[in-house]
């Protein structure tokens, strides 16, 4: 009769247990991305008064005799789903969609895992989270170690905006100011050195490479390559016209300030654009009309952009405003409307890219050396890296262990961690403007808490009739 008592006991105390996850889940109904937990139960051993027989030919066979030992508390189990996305209107908040962890890193360079994206920057640009601790930026696509370089925005910053004197080397892909594209060109031609003036009409096609057009481009033809091209077939028509007094020569120069300059070969010859289809040569060149050699100088083709820190009053900016896009990366907004971010290129390369004001997108290229990169941004300000957050991909979350503050640590058996960014290796975009609510089901707790209370009363009675047995039994005597 005494192992009533005992068996009682065990399911006093695991409903105590269960009480105590169902108070930590109500207490956390409002704490950013927590995730629920559930007290689950096991048997604990049976006394066995009897084996069984296998049956025979004369005799049935007969079943064990057990009496259980009671109960025990065998898992907490996590509910990890996603909660729900809950309003902030703060750009500088995100939210997980779906699976990964944000990355952070505390003053000892301790990494620690947290799904609560309510982030802001301190005095030196450094994104933290609300006990301070740096949230990390991505070193590469797919690692299996963590970065250790924080996100940093640049708070303030000069920047010098410039034509690329490294214009004639590059590729057509590589322009951030224009595009060029085919079509056919059409011009007219006047030749005002004689007493009456010739005047001839000549075009030229620009196709895809292998098209059999006059100029053919692609991504890698290098920009200095196409005008010449475009010059060159231009003077063959015109040459192949007759009358001319002089005969009339188109020359293009590429200048080391980003533009082009189109001349003729004398004072008195014109060259003026009849029609362009699809080739945007005449807009983006300014290639309307050519009077001698004057020339005509076009706007900047292509920019280059120096980011460094702030030395002086010239060319400074402050940060305005910041976003996190989808991917995690970084877009801070100046107050020159600049805005300098970040972007994967073909490579799986993080690159920088700088948008000026009116527009123009610069991306850069930290691998290229001739000619060089169109965006160089100092170090000491931001690397790629510190502008793009960085997720962590975990094998089994439920191995990982709850800290303070929102944080998660490896476990034993959180299995291998693998780094990445939003929306790659299965991790959930972000979404911007808000937090991740608590998934607790008020519900469910509520009814976990009556079933844990009515557990109590029921072995309490167990136990307390086990206990008049026994008072019952010692007065027999008497």
């Amino acid at each position: 009769m005494s192992q009533a008592l005992f068996t009682s006991m065990t399911g006093l105390n695991v409903a105590q247990q269960s009480i105590n996850v169902v108070s930590n889940n109500v207490a956390n109904i409002n704490t950013t991305a927590y995730k629920s937990a559930d007290a689950r139960f096991a048997t604990l051993f049976s006394n066995t008064l009897s084996a069984g027989n296998a049956p025979s030919e004369t005799v049935g066979g007969t079943n064990p005799k057990q009496i259980g030992l009671g109960v025990k508390l065998s898992a907490i189990a996590r509910n990890f789903n996603t909660g729900s996305f809950l309003s902030t209107d703060r750009n500088s908040d995100s939210m997980i969609q779906g699976s990964g962890y944000y990355t952070v890193m505390n003053a000892s360079g301790g990494i620690y895992y947290t799904r609560d994206g309510g982030f802001s920057l301190d005095a030196n640009g450094n994104m933290i989270t609300a006990s301070g601790l740096k949230v990390l930026g991505a070193s590469s696509l797919r690692s299996q170690e963590s970065s250790s370089s924080p996100i940093r925005v640049p708070q303030n910053f000069s920047r010098v905006l410039a034509g690329d004197a490294d214009l004639k080397d590059r590729q057509l892909s590589e322009l951030n100011n224009a595009s060029f594209t085919t079509g056919t060109l059409s011009v007219t031609v006047t030749d005002g050195t004689g007493t009456s003036p010739v005047t001839k009409t000549v075009s030229i096609t620009i196709g895809d490479a292998g098209s059999g057009a006059d100029v053919e481009i692609d991504g890698t033809t290098k920009f200095d390559t196409f005008m010449q091209g475009v010059a060159s077939k231009l003077n063959t028509a015109i040459s192949s016209e007759s009358g001319w007094t002089t005969t009339p020569t188109l020359t293009a120069t590429t200048n080391d300030d980003g533009t082009v300059t189109w001349k003729m070969n004398n004072d008195d010859i014109t060259l003026q654009i009849e029609e362009h289809t699809t080739t945007n040569i005449a807009d983006e060149l300014n290639f309307f009309k050519v009077t001698g050699t004057s020339g005509t100088t076009s706007d900047i083709i292509s920019y280059t952009v120096d980011v460094n820190p702030t030395t002086s009053a010239t060319n400074m900016t402050g940060l305005q405003s910041y976003t996190i896009g989808p991917d995690g990366s970084i877009e801070a907004t100046y107050d020159n409307g600049d805005k300098l971010t970040v972007y994967l290129d073909n490579s799986n390369t993080f690159q920088f890219r700088y948008i000026t004001s009116t527009g123009v997108y610069i991306d850069g290229d930290k691998t290229a050396t001739t000619p060089p990169s169109p965006v160089k941004v100092n170090p000491l300000l931001c690397t790629e890296e510190s502008m793009v957050i960085q997720l962590a991909s975990i094998t089994n979350e439920a191995g990982m262990l709850s800290q303070a503050d929102n944080l998660w640590s490896a476990g034993p058996d959180s299995g291998p961690i693998t780094y990445t960014i939003a929306g790659q290796m299965g991790t959930g975009s972000l979404l911007a403007g808000g937090l991740e609510s608590s998934n607790v089901d008020l519900a469910r707790e509520l009814s976990n808490m009556i079933v844990a209370q009515r557990a109590i009363n029921a072995n309490s009675r167990v136990f307390g009739t086990a206990s008049e047995v026994l008072e019952i039994l010692s007065q027999l005597g008497r």
